[in-house]
């Protein structure tokens, strides 16, 4: 919970972004490890590259990590993994602390029609 003193990093993004801890590890290694591949990220975890892969595009969609692509001398490509500048993802946050908070408040404004019209339905 974000309301304790001893909130962390990793606390803060579970909650703005409802990441998992499988998330959280996998944003921790790719952090640790700039440029990393799927593969290797699965052999650090110990989880099967599918469950990585659904990781990755979760953190790709929310913008915590970029994905480059590198091409193989023999012809083809892989994919590599960075983490985003910190400035950046804290910058996105606060961001997104705008948005929740608006609707947070929006939510407690409209609180009584809406407790009303619920009760209402049932």
């Amino acid at each position: 919970m974000l309301t304790t003193k001893n909130a962390t990093c990793t606390d803060l993004l579970t909650c703005l972004y409802n990441l998992k801890p499988p998330d959280i590890d996998t944003l921790l290694v790719v952090a640790k490890n700039p440029e990393i591949t799927l593969d290797q990220i699965a052999k650090i975890l110990q989880k099967d590259r599918s469950s990585i892969h659904r990781c990755l595009s979760k953190l790709l969609s929310i913008n915590l990590i970029s994905r480059q692509i590198k091409t193989l001398k023999g012809g083809g490509y892989y994919h590599t993994y960075s983490m985003l500048e910190p400035e950046t993802i804290k910058n996105h946050a606060r961001q997104r602390v705008k948005e929740v908070n608006q609707s947070l408040s929006k939510l407690i404004c409209n609180f009584e029609l809406d407790l009303k019209k619920r009760l209402q339905d049932k």
